[in-house]
């Protein structure tokens, strides 16, 4: 009877089918961080450098980035400027195309895994209060191996953000221009300048006191 409790015959295999699954997930693990580092790094670098460029093209710096060549060049003519009150009714349609060109050629050029689709987002928002570049580029990589059967999805979607504030003087001037506007006409709507020049008289005493 002794001799039966004492039998260990069929414990490996036991162990071996508790461990499986749990080496395998770890395996799974490591690979998606092989993957995704170096990739989300490389779209990081690629996004970044597509903002900035179409940042620097939506300023008032006269600078445009031809991706070409992947330099910037100033432009002379002045009627290739873009106008700040034309495009708050007008949509430049070339942005998405010259963010996506950028990225794809940034990217090409890092030693990361570029399988899979790559898309690419590319836009100017907030154009009323102030303008910026945001780029979005996601690259879905299909898994090496097949662990659906565990629960792990068939691809891994990378994905990187990027966003560029617009300098531009005119836009600026414009929009300190258009709160004074609407200051004003808040303060004949409800007749509140009695309550303004109380504030600036206030803010004139403290400005006296602390010597600026």
């Amino acid at each position: 009877m002794s001799e039966c409790l004492m039998d260990t015959k069929g414990d490996a295999v036991v162990e071996a089918t508790i461990l499986f699954p749990v080496m395998i997930m770890i395996f799974a693990a490591l690979v998606l961080l092989a993957i995704y580092l170096p990739a989300r790094a490389a779209l990081q670098r690629a996004t970044q450098y597509a903002a900035v460029a179409l940042a620097a093209e939506a300023s008032d710096t006269w600078l445009f980035f031809s991706e070409g060549s992947m330099a910037y060049h100033r432009e002379n003519d002045i009627r290739r400027l873009r106008n700040v009150y034309v495009e708050l009714f007008t949509k430049d349609e070339s942005i998405p195309a010259k963010g996506e060109a950028i990225v794809i050629e940034v990217e090409s050029r890092s030693i990361s895994s570029r399988t899979g689709q790559l898309t690419v987002e590319s836009g100017i928002f907030n154009r009323i209060i102030y303008k910026e570049a945001v780029v979005t580029a996601t690259r879905e990589f299909p898994m090496p191996v097949d662990l659906s059967f565990i629960g792990f999805p068939i691809t891994i979607a990378v994905t990187a953000t990027s966003t560029a504030v617009v300098q531009n003087a005119d836009e600026f001037i414009r929009n300190v221009d258009m709160a004074g506007d609407f200051i004003g006409f808040i303060a004949d709507r409800y007749n509140l300048h009695s309550v303004m020049d109380a504030i600036s008289s206030f803010g004139n005493r403290v400005t006296g006191i602390l010597g600026w």
